[in-house]
C-alpha cells in the first residue's frame, strides 16, 4: 500500500512538471495537422509568395515544410527555385505563433523568477537525518532509563561465540 501511495504521489508531481509541456507538444501537433488540411485545400492565390535568396531560405527553414521568418511560422505549399532566389508559396500560420509566443512567455517567466526561496524550506533541506545506527543508539539509553534494574551490560545485542558449539 505504502508503495502504491508513493507511485501514485512521484506520478502527480511529475505531471504537474510535465504536463503543461505535454500540453504544448499535444496542441502543436493538432495545429501542424491542421494547417496540412488547410494546405489542402487552399487555392493557389490566396497562398502568400515569399522571396529570398538561397541563404536566406536555408536559415529560416525549420523544418521539410516549415518556415520561420521574422519571428512568424509559415506552412509551405511548395517551393520555386528561379537561379538564386526561391519562390516560397506558404501560409502564414497564426495559431503556431500563438502557442510558441505563449511558451516563450512561460519559459521567460520561470527563467527570471528572482524571489528568495523561503527560510523554511532551505531549513527542511539542510536538516540532518538521522542514521539507523543513532536510533539503536537511542533507543538503548532510553531502555536503560526506562528499566533502571535491568541495565544493558554488553555493547551490542548480539553476543560473540568465543568457542564452538557442544558436540553430542
Amino acid at each position: 500500500m505504502k508503495k502504491l501511495f508513493a507511485i501514485a504521489l512521484v506520478s502527480v508531481f511529475l505531471l504537474h512538471f510535465a504536463g503543461v509541456y505535454t500540453y504544448f507538444g499535444v496542441r502543436l501537433m493538432a495545429i501542424r495537422q491542421e494547417m496540412k488540411q488547410l494546405l489542402k485545400t487552399t487555392p493557389d492565390d490566396q497562398l502568400e509568395v515569399i522571396q529570398l535568396t538561397k541563404s536566406e531560405y536555408e536559415k529560416s527553414l525549420h523544418e521539410e515544410d516549415e518556415l520561420a521568418l521574422n519571428g512568424s511560422m509559415y506552412d509551405i505549399a511548395w517551393v520555386e527555385v528561379k537561379g538564386e532566389t526561391y519562390f516560397v508559396y506558404a501560409l502564414h500560420d497564426d495559431a503556431e505563433d500563438n502557442l510558441l509566443g505563449f511558451l516563450d512567455e512561460v519559459v521567460k517567466r520561470s527563467s527570471s523568477d528572482k524571489k528568495p526561496v523561503p527560510s523554511q524550506l532551505l531549513q527542511f533541506f539542510s536538516l540532518d537525518f538521522i542514521s539507523p545506527q543513532a536510533k539503536f543508539y537511542f533507543a538503548r539509553e532510553l531502555a536503560q532509563k526506562i528499566s533502571p534494574l535491568y541495565p544493558m551490560r554488553y555493547s551490542s545485542f548480539y553476543l560473540s561465540i568465543d568457542s564452538p558449539p557442544p558436540k553430542s
